[in-house]
């Protein structure tokens, strides 16, 4: 063997790890923005769930029950979730966090007659479940407002 033919094999064998170096980065990188996103996606699952179970507790208690609820997770300046009310069984819970977008979609084991929705932004992550007595209807009516 030449000297010439050490340096390029060595000059190879330098690009070769340098290469697998850099597709190592970039794998564990993508795994991170994949594991961030299913950390979102789970929380506003829970919250969903969450929001489902309140709603059925303020229908079952009756006319005027309140609760007040509150996202547990931190938003940034430009993030929001949208929770709603719609008829005739659904609670949609629409967030946009990080410049992504998210939906989460429940359904309510009771009739809803009424489409009522809240935004939640960073200064403003509480939001009340209402119970009130349709006095047309003749049946009450759950609602959302900040």
């Amino acid at each position: 063997m030449k000297r010439g033919q050490i340096s390029l094999d060595f000059l190879f064998a330098v690009t070769l790890i340098g290469i697998t170096a850099l597709n190592i980065v970039y794998i564990a990188s993508s795994e991170r923005v994949h594991s961030e996103t299913f950390d979102t996606v789970s929380k506003l699952k829970a919250f969903s769930i969450d929001v489902r179970d309140s709603v059925v507790k303020v229908y079952s208690s009756g006319n005027g029950f309140t609760l007040r609820k509150e996202l547990p997770m931190e938003l940034g300046t430009g993030d929001s979730v949208t929770v709603s009310l719609a008829p005739p069984d659904k609670l949609l819970v629409n967030a946009t966090i990080g410049g992504r977008r998210y939906s989460v979609i429940q359904k309510v084991p009771l009739s809803l007659h009424r489409k009522s929705s809240v935004v939640l932004t960073w200064e403003n992550r509480a939001f009340l479940i209402r119970a009130q007595h349709n006095e047309t209807g003749g049946w009450i009516d759950v609602t959302l407002s900040p």
